[in-house]
């Protein structure tokens, strides 16, 4: 069912995860491969947060493991456009080569809201 996991909607993954079927230091690791495998490939990604991801999933598992659930989205992976200011040194490009090294200091309000969501 491992790679069957990539195709399931939102709310089928958000009940495996809830439901601690599926862990989400697991899912962020199968989505983390597929996106290192292919992503480059389809010209899909400019820059994959990794260590990101994985703090972030691996403080998901363990607030779930407590009880503490922040509803449908935590522990579920997602991905951004880099037109999203995002904080970290993670490059913001705009989808333009002039602003390839652009960084912001802060997140856009829609990641701040996932986040906040448990998103990973």
């Amino acid at each position: 069912m491992t790679n069957d996991l990539v195709y399931l909607p939102i709310r089928r993954l958000s009940d495996l995860i809830r439901t601690k079927q599926v862990s989400p230091v697991e899912l962020a690791k199968l989505f983390l491969t597929r996106l290192e495998s292919y992503g480059h490939t389809y010209n899909a990604v400019v820059t994959i947060t990794h260590e990101r991801a994985m703090r972030q999933a691996k403080l998901a598992e363990d607030e779930i493991a407590s009880g503490h659930y922040r509803g449908h989205l935590h522990g579920v992976p997602y991905g951004v456009k880099d037109l999203l200011a995002t904080a970290e040194g993670i490059p913001t490009t705009w989808g333009a080569a002039p602003f390839r090294d652009q960084t912001f200091d802060y997140d856009a309000t829609a990641i701040r809201k996932l986040e906040e969501a448990g998103a990973v």
